[in-house]
């Protein structure tokens, strides 16, 4: 393991203390046996080790819920600022004969790139208890997904005016009074079912009209709160924080509605493979998926019954399937650079 890992935040270690075994063993009970057989192999292995961009404290409130079913699978967590950086350092580390983080949790292109080089379980999902839904690649699983809403400051807009599609964002009134992200991976996936051409049109619009533009979308969402702007597109979890504070904000899902997956993936070389393989398992249950809403903001929509599918009940869901990933690139690297005509980052 590497200085960073050493220096991990380790949240497993009150997790597993809060957990009691009773009412572990009692949840265990209703598991596939499949499942329960890996976790009794996990339970005499060292601590899974989880990667992924989210802050540590709010993690630790995922282990400690995960540690309620598996209470004798410890659990310990290494922040990846940004998760751009997560198959870098397992391949790094694997080469160099250490032990690299059993679980990742991020963007499918990074784990293609690892399961390519084998470095990557491949679990039989549906023998663990996921859902059919939720099983979409043989070496990851959806784990949580970004939505995008429009959002709007509630004593600026009135109901009437708010925003509640897209091309609602074009009415000259937002003129130099609207606001986005600097990254476009929403209106990416936006193309999938409203069109490429008709998104790269909107765009195109859009940055004429004088937006200011982020490079957070909780920078976004907090400027809207204080009137700096009046309406933007944003995401939902970033949002939420806002209004809990008090700003007079509100926000609204369109239809189509966008999202972006993100994944997680066990790796062979780590020192508990079959532990990280009944995390990610967990995660992709309704269990799993809301306790990780809760704490980080992003629930999957995936999961029948979840917190995030029915916030997104009655709407077409607007993203590339997998095999379709290199088509999301090229339009996400065009969206990109329309964005950023119109000048860099508040």
């Amino acid at each position: 393991m590497t200085d960073i890992s050493r220096r991990a935040f380790v949240a497993g270690t009150g997790a597993a203390l809060a957990a009691t075994p009773l009412a572990g063993a009692s949840a265990q009970a209703a598991k596939p046996k499949a499942l329960v057989d890996l976790a009794a192999i996990a339970a005499k292995k060292p601590a899974v080790v989880w990667s992924e961009s989210s802050e540590a404290p709010a993690i630790a409130k995922v282990i400690a819920a995960f540690n309620k079913t598996w209470p004798d699978i410890k659990v310990d967590y290494i922040r990846d600022t940004g998760g751009s950086t997560l198959a870098a350092k397992v391949v790094q580390e694997s080469q160099a004969g250490g032990s690299p983080a059993g679980m990742l949790t991020g963007d499918q292109s990074q784990f293609a790139l690892l399961d390519q080089r084998g470095l990557l379980v491949r679990p039989d999902w549906a023998a663990l208890g996921v859902a059919a839904a939720n099983i979409i690649s043989p070496f990851m699983i959806p784990t949580a997904s970004a939505i995008a809403v429009l959002v709007w400051n509630k004593q600026k807009v009135s109901d009437a005016d708010a925003p509640k599609q897209l091309n609602d964002l074009l009415n000259p009134r937002w003129q130099g009074k609207a606001g986005g992200w600097l990254r476009t991976p929403s209106y990416a996936s936006m193309a999938k079912l409203m069109g490429e051409a008709a998104v790269r049109a909107h765009l195109e619009k859009f940055v004429t009209m004088q937006p200011k533009l982020y490079d957070t979308t909780y920078r976004l969402a907090q400027e809207i709160g204080t009137g700096e702007i009046e309406v933007g597109y944003g995401l939902y979890h970033s949002t939420l924080p806002i209004i809990a504070s008090g700003a007079p904000i509100a926000y609204a899902l369109t239809d189509p509605l966008a999202i972006s997956t993100l994944y997680s993936c066990c790796v062979n070389k780590s020192a508990n493979p079959e532990g990280a393989q009944v995390l990610a398992a967990w995660l992709g249950s309704k269990e799993g998926a809301d306790a990780y809403e809760a704490s980080i903001g992003r629930g999957n929509p995936r999961v029948e019954g979840s917190n995030a599918s029915k916030l997104v009940t009655g709407r077409r869901i607007s993203e590339y399937p997998l095999d379709e990933f290199p088509t999301y690139v090229k339009i996400l690297t065009e969206f990109n650079k329309i964005m950023s005509s119109r000048g860099g980052p508040r």
